[in-house]
């Protein structure tokens, strides 16, 4: 009985063989290809992103890894800027509609709208205008 189970695996492992070089295969040209490139965020780059939808950027905060930002608007605005992957998501909401939290070296921004996730953030120093939007803990 184990002989005829070994022996199976014995005749497949030419295909398995196959398989596995073509997945390493894969996995290398994605590499040569820039697979693992991310994008960093930096002030420059959020007064584009402002520019662009027509707003002012008052102020801003990175996160401590360079992945995630909040950024204070004119006209009592938020914007919300994720990296994912090699991109850049950003989302503009009334800052009314946001609740704030600081606390530990963390930022914690929970919208009202249920659809948006919520942004969590590791701060190295949180800027005093965080303290306006929200509460300290």
């Amino acid at each position: 009985m184990i002989s005829d189970y070994l022996q199976i695996w014995i005749d497949k492992a030419p295909v398995l063989a196959a398989s596995i070089g073509a997945v390493l295969f894969m996995a290398g040209f994605a590499a040569l290809l820039g697979f693992r490139q991310t994008a960093r965020l930096d002030e420059a780059g959020l007064q584009r992103l402002a520019s662009a939808e027509g707003a002012r950027v008052e102020a801003s905060v990175i996160a401590a890894d360079g992945k995630s930002a909040l950024v204070r608007l004119d006209g009592a605005r938020l914007m919300i800027v994720r990296v994912m992957g090699a991109d850049i998501s950003a989302r503009i909401a009334p800052a009314a509609s946001a609740r704030v939290s600081i606390g530990g070296g963390k930022l914690r921004v929970i919208f009202a709208d249920t659809g948006f996730p919520a942004l969590h953030m590791k701060l190295n120093e949180p800027p005093p205008w965080l303290a306006d939007l929200g509460e300290a803990r």
